[in-house]
């Protein structure tokens, strides 16, 4: 339960940010995130609100993951050596079923936490020649501090989150394994179809 929440913590919590603070270091985007999403979930009235109104919960969800979440690499860890197996049209539809599923799964549980609960880290190091990166957080969470560590990449555009690891626990993993299975047992074209059908 504690991995699951965290998880929902990092997927939320990282890309309020506008286009204009793309210059912004990974671990200055989540810090802004944080007051941003604050300022969007609001008080408790108005997250009983957003408890009865799905539609906006998950747009809310979607407009500060979307921009800094790479989803194409993450499906593509995900899916791994099935990924060399799938053509476009399946690589897509699994990568938006999955960002889909994960906004969907934590969007209420994320109504009953605080996120000012959570300490960012400075980054230790970064230079030009830096392409990949660590931001490390703690979250407190029922008394108890958890480790949660981001991973960064330098892509085409720009900075981009795509793993989170939870007591040194990685996501990816996690959904590697998980998909890996399914895979091998209904094929790679079922299990989108349930995405889908949930989403």
């Amino acid at each position: 339960m504690i991995r699951n929440f965290a998880i929902l913590l990092a997927f939320i919590l990282l890309p309020s940010i506008s286009y204009t603070e793309d210059s912004l270091l990974p671990d200055e985007m989540i810090t802004s995130s944080i007051d941003s999403m604050n300022s969007q979930l609001g008080d408790q009235e108005n997250k009983r609100r957003l408890e009865d109104d799905k539609d906006e919960l998950y747009s809310i969800i979607d407009s500060t993951l979307s921009p800094y979440f790479q989803k194409q690499y993450a499906g593509r860890l995900v899916l791994d050596k099935h990924w060399t197996k799938t053509d476009t049209d399946q690589r897509a539809r699994f990568t938006e079923g999955l960002y889909q599923s994960l906004v969907k799964s934590y969007a209420l549980t994320l109504l009953n936490f605080d996120v000012s609960n959570i300490k960012v880290l400075p980054i230790v190091e970064i230079t030009d020649q830096t392409k990949k990166l660590t931001v490390k957080s703690e979250v407190l969470y029922k008394g108890e501090v958890i480790p949660m560590n981001f991973s960064f990449g330098l892509f085409r555009d720009g900075w981009r989150f795509f793993d989170v690891r939870i007591e040194g626990v990685s996501y990816i993993k996690n959904y590697r394994n998980q998909f890996d299975a399914e895979i091998t047992a209904v094929g790679i074209d079922a299990v989108i179809e349930r995405l889908e059908s949930e989403n």
